[in-house]
């Protein structure tokens, strides 16, 4: 009984969660600079240098680069025509579907690079780590905390670089957006 009531509780975070990708949202420097360099820093870390993992990363790589650039193909902007108080302009993002099923792909990829790395998969195994993905989802700075393997660091590192490389390009003023805060202006005079 309690496993099904954890399965409901994912599928209705899984819910909540899709739900969030078809509402404006203000972007977030964290999200979109910080935590790609972070996993793709990590995967530097983690990566073991052997040639077949080597031959695995070059896939992986792909892969990732074309969810990351099919997650952005739909991407919608907002401009509030407001500053924040570093004077960056406020923009308003919506993901929309194709960024949810590029996430189910950035899953599946996941699932199945687990499997390369352990030779073996249980159901057990393939839930556990959609928790563990939506609880990334959730709180940012559960991402932070993750003890991944190279693989997934990877896929989440690249995907997510490419993801802000694609929507960069669709809104010039992202660029301004997602820079590092401006220095106090009153300090240059």
């Amino acid at each position: 009984m309690l496993r099904i009531g954890s399965y409901i509780l994912l599928f209705y975070l899984a819910f909540r969660l899709s739900k969030h990708s078809f509402e404006f949202e203000k972007v977030s420097r964290l999200e979109l600079v910080v935590l790609p360099l972070y996993s793709t820093l990590m995967f530097f870390i983690t990566m073991t240098w052997k040639e077949e993992d080597i031959i695995v990363a070059i896939v992986l790589f792909l892969l990732s680069f074309l969810i990351g650039w099919l997650q952005s193909s739909k991407v919608e902007f907002k401009d509030e025509g407001k500053k924040d108080k570093y004077e960056r302009p406020i923009i308003l993002m919506k993901k929309n579907w194709t960024y949810i099923i590029g996430w189910i792909i950035l899953f599946l990829v996941i699932i199945g690079a687990h499997f390369y790395a352990n030779s073996h998969l249980e159901l057990e195994d393939i839930v556990t780590e959609f928790w563990k993905e939506m609880v990334k989802e959730i709180l940012i700075f559960a991402r932070f905390n993750a003890k991944n393997g190279w693989e997934t660091w990877l896929i989440t590192g690249i995907s997510s670089l490419t993801f802000t490389c694609f929507i960069k390009s669709k809104n010039k003023k992202l660029v301004e957006t997602l820079a590092r805060r401006r220095q106090n202006s009153s300090f240059n005079k």
